[in-house]
């Protein structure tokens, strides 16, 4: 089993996203940009909705794809009939949504938008790998589904 095939981007991903999480919010305590003045209660409520949306993506997404299944077989199925990258995609929103309301902290919010196209751009050779892997079938794929948020779209019969 090869590294690649098991993990893809994951760990230098995640390992990028930390470190784009703690750029943000130290940037944010050096400019002296005042935290985040939200009622307790809704800060609570937006936490416990990302902590839940965040653990509810990435254990679907492990559940769907096996460790011994990774690269052998393309799954499409659970969160992947929705989007290529559901596991990275709950640490670029949901993830950045507990940092940012734990933290209280305006940058981290806003630092979603780096933090999305650094995974587009580091992301760029496990897609090519899983090209590679899948052929046709993965570029069809990849054509009917976004790579971190779902394609919405009409339904085109109507």
């Amino acid at each position: 089993m090869s590294y690649e095939r098991i993990f893809g981007s994951g760990p230098t991903g995640l390992a990028g996203t930390f470190s784009l999480w703690a750029a943000a919010y130290l940037l944010g305590e050096w400019l002296g940009i005042p935290p985040i003045g939200m009622n307790p209660t809704v800060l609570m409520v937006l936490l416990w909705f990302f902590i839940m949306d965040f653990a509810v993506t990435v254990i679907w997404s492990l559940l769907a794809l096996p460790v011994l299944e990774r690269g052998k077989k393309l799954v499409i199925s659970g969160p992947y009939r929705l989007m290529r990258h559901p596991f990275y995609a709950a640490f670029i929103w949901s993830g950045t949504g507990v940092a940012a309301v734990w933290l209280q902290s305006w940058l981290l919010i806003f630092s979603v938008i780096p933090i999305h196209f650094f995974w587009v751009w580091h992301i760029r050779n496990e897609e090519l790998f899983l090209l590679e892997q899948f052929g046709v079938e993965y570029k069809t794929y990849m054509e009917a589904t976004g790579q971190f948020f779902p394609i919405l779209r009409r339904d085109k019969s109507t």
